[in-house]
C-alpha cells in the first residue's frame, strides 16, 4: 500500500473537514441547537444514513472485488459491470425517493417520534424531508463512479466531492443566516448534482452508458446474480449498523430540544481524525488487499502497517478530546444562537465519544478484511449483537441520562463490535490471523508514552495559558503536536519516517 496515496487522499479528506467545519459552525451560528435544528439535521441525515448503505457500503463490500474480477477478464466486462449497477442504483434509488416523498410524515412518526409533541417541528421535518431526500440519488451514482476512479489509481476527485457540498452549505448560509433551513435543502440537491456530473465527465463514462443494452445485461448475469446476493448481505450489514443511528435520532427526538443537534455536533468533531485516518487508510487498503488476496504474506503487512498508522493518529486524538473538549466545542461552536449549555452539552457528549475513537478505526480495517476476502456475511453477524446491545442500552439510559446515555450506549457498541470481529478474524482466517500483529506491545508502548506526555504538556499549559480562548487552544493544538511526534522520533518509531517522508507534516 502506498503512502503517497494516504497523504493525497488524506490531504482532500483534511480540505473536506476543514470546509466542512466551517459550515458547521456557520450552522450552528445561525441555526444553533433547538426544534428547527433538530427537524433539519433529522431530514439531512435521512438520505445520508442511506447513503452510507448504498454509497459506501455496498461499494466497498461488493463492488470493488467484483469490477476488479471483470477488469482481469476485460475491460470492457468491467465498463459493462459498471453500467449495469448504475442503472440498477439509478432504479433503486429512484424508487426510494418517490416513496419517501409520499410517505414522509410516516417515516417522521416513526423514526422521530418526539417530534409528533410539536406540530410546528413536525411539519417542519416533513416538508423538508422530500427536498433533501433526492441527493440519495445523486450520491449513490457518485458512489459507483468514485469506486472505478479509485480503482484506477484517480484517489483526487472522488475525496474532493464533499468540498463541493460543503462549499454550497455555506455560501447558503452566509447568504440567508438565520433563514437558511430551506435554501439550504436546496443546495444540498444542487450539490449533488454537480458532483454527479463532475464524476461522469471524468471517468469519461457516458459514452459506455450510452452503448449499454439488454443484450449485455444478459452476458452479465452469470456476475449480476452474485452482484446481488452479495448486495443483500451488504445491505443487511450496513443497514444494522446504520440502524444504530437511526436508534440514537429516535431517542435523541423523545429526549427533547436540542438532543439530536448536540449529538450531531459532537459526531461532527469526533469524525475528524477518524475520517483523516481511518476513511483515508481504507480508501486504499481494499483496493490493495482485493488485488492481492492469495499473498497473505503482503496483506499482512499492509493490514499491520494500517493498524499502526490508525493508531498513531486515534490514541492522541482520544487523549486530546477528552481533556480539552469544552475548549474545542467552545471555539468552533459557542457563538450566536449556540449557547452556552448548548457548548457544555456537546462537549460532555465530546468526552464519551472520546472513548470509542480507536474502536471505530480498528473496525473499519476489519470490516476491509472481510470485504476483500468476499466474507461480507462477517460484519453482519458482528453487527447484530451490537445493534441489540444498542438498543437496550439506549432504551434504559435516555430518561435518566438523556443524551448522554445514549452517547455511552454508542461507545459501548463500538467496542462490543470490535472485539466480536477479531474473535470471526482468529476464527474465519486463522493463517491470515497469525501474520498479523493487532497490537504491537512495544510500538503501542511507545505511542502511549507519547501521548501521555503530549497531555501532561497540554494540561501543564491550560493552568497558564490565558491570552484568549482561540490563541490558547491553537496554542495547545500546536505544540501537543510536536511533542508527541518529537517523543515518537526520540523513541525511534519506524512509522515516524514514513509519515514525515509522505509530507503530511512538512
Amino acid at each position: 500500500m502506498k503512502i503517497n496515496n494516504f497523504s493525497k487522499i488524506s490531504s482532500n479528506i483534511f480540505s473536506s473537514r476543514v470546509t466542512g467545519f466551517f459550515r458547521d459552525v456557520l450552522f450552528a451560528n445561525f441555526l444553533g441547537a433547538n426544534i428547527l435544528s433538530d427537524a433539519f439535521l433529522f431530514a439531512f441525515r435521512l438520505p445520508n444514513l442511506f447513503r452510507r448503505i448504498l454509497a459506501e457500503g455496498v461499494m466497498n463490500s461488493v463492488f470493488i472485488p467484483l469490477y476488479i474480477r471483470q477488469s482481469k477478464e476485460s475491460q470492457s466486462l468491467a465498463n459493462d459491470f459498471t453500467s449495469a449497477i448504475f442503472l440498477i442504483f439509478l432504479l433503486i434509488t429512484s424508487i426510494m425517493t418517490v416513496l419517501v416523498y409520499f410517505f414522509s410524515g410516516q417515516i417522521t412518526s416513526l423514526l422521530a417520534p418526539g417530534f409528533l409533541e410539536n406540530e410546528d417541528q413536525f411539519n417542519f421535518a416533513t416538508q423538508l424531508i422530500p427536498i433533501i431526500f433526492p441527493f440519495l440519488i445523486f450520491v449513490t451514482l457518485s458512489g459507483v463512479i468514485s469506486s472505478v476512479l479509485n480503482i484506477r489509481g484517480k484517489f483526487f476527485l472522488p475525496s474532493f466531492l464533499s468540498v463541493i457540498l460543503n462549499l454550497f452549505m455555506i455560501g447558503t448560509l452566509l447568504i440567508f443566516k438565520s433563514d437558511s433551513h430551506f435554501p439550504l435543502a436546496w443546495s444540498i440537491l444542487i450539490a449533488g448534482i454537480i458532483q454527479l456530473s463532475l464524476l461522469l465527465i471524468n471517468a469519461n463514462i457516458l459514452k459506455i452508458l450510452f452503448q449499454f443494452g439488454l443484450k449485455k445485461i444478459l452476458l452479465l448475469s452469470s456476475v449480476l446474480k452474485t452482484f446481488f446476493k452479495r448486495f443483500l448481505f451488504s445491505v443487511l450489514g450496513s443497514g444494522i449498523v446504520q440502524l444504530n443511528i437511526f436508534v440514537s435520532m429516535l431517542f435523541a427526538s423523545l429526549v427533547g430540544e436540542g438532543a439530536i443537534s448536540h449529538i450531531y455536533y459532537a459526531d461532527r468533531i469526533i469524525d475528524l481524525p477518524f475520517a483523516l485516518i481511518a476513511v483515508a487508510m481504507t480508501f486504499t487498503l481494499l483496493p490493495y488487499l482485493s488485488k492481492n488476496i492469495l499473498d497473505e504474506e503482503k496483506n499482512a503487512n499492509a493490514f499491520n502497517q494500517t493498524i499502526i498508522f490508525c493508531f498513531i493518529f486515534a490514541i492522541p486524538s482520544s487523549f486530546a478530546l477528552f481533556f480539552i473538549s469544552e475548549d474545542i466545542v467552545r471555539v468552533l461552536f459557542g457563538r450566536g444562537e449556540f449557547l452556552n449549555k448548548d457548548v457544555l452539552i456537546t462537549a460532555n457528549l465530546l468526552l464519551i465519544y472520546s472513548f470509542s475513537l480507536p474502536g471505530y478505526m480498528i473496525s473499519r480495517i476489519c470490516n476491509q478484511v472481510f470485504y476483500s476476502y468476499e466474507r461480507v456475511d462477517l460484519p453482519i453477524k458482528a453487527s447484530i449483537p451490537t445493534f441489540i446491545l444498542n438498543l437496550i442500552l439506549c432504551f434504559s439510559l435516555y430518561r435518566s441520562m438523556g443524551v448522554y446515555g445514549l452517547a455511552i450506549a454508542g461507545a459501548m457498541s463500538v467496542w462490543l463490535n470490535v472485539f466480536i470481529q477479531i474473535f470471526y478474524l482468529r476464527n474465519y482466517f486463522s493463517n491470515f490471523y497469525k501474520k498479523i500483529k493487532l497490537i504491537n506491545i512495544l510500538k503501542m508502548t511507545k505511542i502511549l508514552a507519547s501521548s501521555l506526555i503530549m497531555i501532561f504538556v497540554i494540561i501543564f499549559l491550560q493552568n497558564i495559558l490565558n491570552i484568549n480562548i482561540y490563541i490558547d487552544l491553537f496554542i495547545l493544538i500546536v505544540i501537543g503536536v510536536f511533542v508527541f511526534f518529537t517523543m515518537l522520533r526520540l523513541l525511534k518509531l519506524e512509522e515516524y519516517r514514513l509519515i514525515y517522508k509522505s509530507a503530511l507534516f512538512n
